[in-house]
């Protein structure tokens, strides 16, 4: 259910830090999807985000209908096994008195055992439905004494916490209850709540070799976009990325609606949460939810919290080229994450207009042809995990 998108695409320097035992010690990044249940709409800023963060997504497969609840326990059993690893992969610095399971009995019982590492920092970004799943998971962590210290930042990107004010919440439910004969065409109209004009343009200039996202900037960057690409490209002719009618209604109603109305319950109890920095992040053109509203709403309740509005991105390209995620966490929740990259997206692509916003020429020059998708495999560009190395490293596996 959750995955490290760089280890698993051969991102050379991420495989490289697995391999010697870095990875670990960055602190840990968890990023929550919407609906779709899919990583694909920030992956263009993953190669940043892992300059300074251990990324790992949850992924739900479009079969999956678990329960609201059974995905949030999920995400805290993660969590809570993550930072529980000590350097060699076992559980070292936090316990349940009773039980591994952080929800074993509705909430966080830990105790300290041994101080040999201490846990890694936690930051959790959520998009869309994930921003409804990330408001509750960081709830009941920030309600435990122990854990709850090193949650140091929330992320909410278009968060799904206004699903009922929003044109998803009348569209949705119409498409999931239309004839089976319907679906596909209406599936296909509902697709336009979540685009903006400049998506399709941008890619354009990827593909022609006038510009690239400023975020990717280098050959192994450029090479994990296409091999990215590529896979989904395989995914989609599979059919792995069509949503059944019974798993769109599913999830609109067991997830969308359940989990907005459970958050929407103990929302305010983040009042009394002041130090918990959080980044609230709106798509300026979202046609899916009134996600600037939103933004402004939730600001009125997050005691430390900083609204942006991305420019002109619409609900699913929020976390496209027109922002640089990593520059924007590093500025903002600053502390330990200070030093470890830029504080702002580069001048030239704060700078373009219309369809150039955050985009920049080719690193290489090559105004004619980017670079070959024969190399996105290369050796330069293309690492898998050298298993050996790490069962050496740690006396046996572990990932």
């Amino acid at each position: 259910m959750f995955s490290s998108p760089l280890l698993d695409e051969g991102y050379p320097p991420v495989v490289e830090e697995y391999e010697k035992g870095y990875l670990k010690k960055k602190p840990l990044l968890v990023y929550l999807p919407g609906f779709d249940g899919t990583s694909i709409a920030p992956f263009l800023q993953m190669p940043e985000l892992s300059t300074t963060f251990d990324v790992r997504c949850l992924t739900m497969s479009m079969s999956d209908r678990s329960l609201y609840d059974e995905l949030k326990k999920a995400v805290i059993d993660f969590i809570f096994q993550e930072v529980s690893k000590n350097d060699d992969g076992g559980e070292d610095f936090l316990s349940l008195s009773s039980s591994k399971s952080p929800l074993a009995k509705g909430n966080f019982i830990t105790k300290i055992l041994r101080k040999k590492s201490p846990p890694r920092s936690i930051y959790i970004v959520g998009e869309s439905f994930g921003g409804i799943l990330a408001s509750d998971v960081a709830l009941d962590i920030l309600g435990d004494n122990e854990l709850g210290q090193h949650l140091k930042g929330l992320t909410l990107i278009n968060a799904a916490t206004c699903y009922d004010r929003s044109k998803l919440s009348s569209v949705g439910p119409e498409v999931a209850n239309c004839p089976p004969y319907l679906y596909i065409l209406k599936l296909l109209g509902m697709s336009t709540l979540f685009k903006d004009e400049y998506s399709a343009s941008q890619l354009g200039l990827i593909f022609q070799s006038k510009a690239l996202p400023s975020i990717i900037d280098t050959p192994q960057r450029e090479s994990f976009m296409g091999r990215v690409a590529i896979s989904l490209l395989q995914k989609l002719i599979q059919g792995k990325l069509f949503m059944p009618q019974e798993t769109l209604k599913w999830r609109l109603e067991e997830w969308l609606l359940t989990g907005s109305e459970k958050m929407e319950s103990r929302i305010e109890k983040f009042q009394q949460y002041n130090s918990l920095p959080t980044l609230i992040i709106a798509g300026g053109k979202d046609l899916c939810l009134p996600s600037i509203d939103e933004a402004e709403r939730l600001c009125s309740i997050f005691p430390n919290s900083k609204p942006i509005v991305v420019k002109d991105t619409g609900h699913a390209n929020t976390c496209g080229s027109r922002i640089d995620l990593a520059a924007e966490m590093r500025k903002y929740f600053s502390g330990e994450l200070k030093g470890s990259g830029r504080t702002a997206m580069k001048a030239v692509a704060v700078q373009g207009k219309g369809v150039y916003l955050g985009m920049e020429p080719r690193y290489d020059g090559q105004v004619k042809f980017g670079l070959s998708p024969l190399k996105y495999w290369s050796s330069g560009n293309y690492r898998e995990v050298n298993i050996t190395k790490v069962v050496s490293r740690n006396g046996g596996f572990n990932k």
